[in-house]
């Protein structure tokens, strides 16, 4: 039992002296140094650090310290000690690294991100397929080991054809292009239209091996033909630049020995500017018919101009080779002696915005039909009799110099204008607020009401009202404010005698509170007896 016992104790003693020595389980990383065996492995005499300890671990680590490389070298690390930043004893989950990978600047390293870089994960780059040293590849956590060459990450993309020097033409921003390369200090300096070439129209991408690939050495380029077909099949050498010239293939050049001039047709203005191919189609050594323009020029109007014998009329009439199709000489001066001559605004008027294309998307210039209604909605359809407008003829009211002055006789009709009414719109009194189905206001001109409150509010409310209707016209008359010259007070209920003869009818007929909101003057006041106005 007393064996036992000691047993027991020497356990505690043993269990309670490792508890004193190692104050936690050491990380995943270094659990192989757990146990009082392995604490002088970092530790020295009195517990401390050893930094040698450590770098002789990581020995990779300190290779690179040596030679002054990395981060462990930066400003922000030198001169501290490893348990500084990497501690222990917290556990075997515990990340003794533990780096902030978004806020770690990488220029500490010794490789500032730019570019298409700043955008790429940590973990893109450092991956161990990409780490030359066999021992840190294995190691799929480790930061170190990558080298600073393009190639050592990125595919060749030239398969060994150019240098490994990428930055030479690339930059770090993207390599879709290449704006660090100048082609002028090449073999082949770029020169006129060659400037506006994309690089793919002549290092065309092919697969080589598989994998894409494009070529941009070891390609010929002696004469123009290298490149470009020859469409005179050689019928005029292989020297091009006799003729041609690198700024357009279009112009020659000037001291061409073939001048246009001396054949039949001239060139003149724009056809100047044409490729000799666009007109000589079948060859240089057939001739053409350049009589007419529509030799070589469909017929855009397709008839639609044509002489007495119904021959198409020529297009120079109109158009020159000074300028595109799309000018013409034919003005205002022409128009008038059309069938069609131009009068008012329509003089200032756009061509096209009367001459529009059809269906087939053709300009038409041929108008048969020169009433209003042929170009202008005409928005009294409906609402006026045709007796007003025969055969919709918008000039029985209108003028093409201001639309807005109708010289419409309104006496025709069975309501006279007179003084105000005169004066007024035509749209007052005939056009509703409403839209019609066309969206145009809906128009009253059709058994108009001539009624004055068909127009007019009741000022008075009713007071005047004989058989359910009122005449205003038994009072007023339409001249300004309205006068009512037809009212006889002493052929009312109340004739007026002695002094009621000099009192001013606001005297009498004031604003009541009979209709409120509105206060309306009252005129028919009853009864008639003298203290009803009289206080006394």
């Amino acid at each position: 039992m007393r064996g036992v016992i000691v047993i027991w104790f020497v356990c505690l003693g043993v269990i309670g002296l490792q508890a004193q020595f190692s104050p936690g389980e050491l990380s995943e990383a270094h659990k192989e140094l757990e146990g009082i065996k392995n604490c002088t492995q970092c530790h020295s005499i009195g517990a401390k650090i050893d930094e040698n300890k450590c770098l002789n671990c990581h020995d990779k680590l300190k290779s690179r310290i040596s030679m002054k490389k990395g981060f462990h070298v930066s400003n922000q690390v030198k001169g501290k000690s490893c348990i500084s930043c990497h501690s222990e004893h917290h556990g075997r989950k515990f990340d003794a690294i533990h780096l902030d990978e978004k806020k770690f600047n990488h220029d500490l390293t010794g490789y500032k991100l730019e570019g298409g870089h700043k955008k790429v994960d940590c973990r893109e780059c450092h991956k161990p397929e990409y780490i030359s040293d066999s021992e840190l590849k294995k190691n799929k956590k480790t930061f170190l080991g990558l080298q600073q060459k393009c190639l050592s990450c990125h595919e060749d993309y030239h398969q060994g054809t150019l240098k490994e020097s990428c930055l030479d033409c690339h930059s770090m921003k993207t390599f879709e292009t290449a704006p660090n390369f100048d082609h002028n200090k090449s073999k082949f300096p770029l020169k006129g239209a060659h400037k506006k070439v994309s690089c793919v129209d002549c290092h065309k991408i092919t697969e080589r091996s598989g994998k894409k690939f494009q070529e941009f050495v070891g390609m010929p380029f002696g004469k123009c033909t290298d490149c470009h077909k020859d469409p005179h099949e050689n019928k005029f050498g292989q020297n091009c630049t006799e003729c041609h010239n690198e700024n357009s293939w279009l112009k020659l050049n000037p001291s061409m020995v073939f001048d246009h001039n001396r054949t039949g047709y001239p060139l003149e203005g724009l056809h100047k500017e044409v490729d000799c191919k666009e007109c000589h189609k079948q060859g240089y050594s057939k001739n053409l018919e350049y009589a007419f323009c529509t030799d070589c020029h469909e017929d855009y109007h397709e008839k639609d101009f044509v002489d007495a014998d119904l021959r198409i009329t020529d297009c120079v009439k109109c158009h020159d080779v000074q300028h595109k199709f799309t000018w013409s000489s034919y003005g205002i001066s022409e128009h008038q002696e059309s069938n069609y001559p131009l009068t008012g605004s329509h003089e200032a008027v756009s061509c096209l915005e009367c001459h529009k294309p059809d269906e087939s998307k053709k300009w038409s210039f041929k108008m048969d039909d020169n009433r209003c209604v042929a170009c202008h909605d005409n928005i009294h359809e409906s609402y006026l009799d045709s007796s007003f407008i025969p055969n919709e003829d918008c000039e029985s009211c209108h003028n093409t110099q201001t639309w807005a002055d109708i010289t419409f006789d309104h006496n025709q009709t069975d309501f006279k204008l007179e003084f105000e009414h005169e004066k007024t719109s035509c749209k007052s009194c005939h056009f509703r607020e409403e839209k019609d189905s066309k969206g145009y206001p809906v128009q009253e001109f059709r058994e108009k009401d001539m009624r004055c409150v068909s127009c007019h509010d009741d000022i008075h409310k009713g007071q005047f009202l004989k058989n359910d209707e009122n005449d205003c016209a038994r009072c007023h008359s339409s001249e300004p404010d309205w006068p009512v010259p037809n009212f006889d007070h002493q052929k009312s209920e109340f004739p007026l005698e002695g002094k009621h003869k000099e009192v001013q009818c606001k005297e009498c007929h004031k604003p009541m509170d009979i209709h409120l909101p509105e206060r309306v003057i009252l005129y028919k006041i009853k009864p008639f007896e003298c203290r009803d106005c009289h206080s006394s």
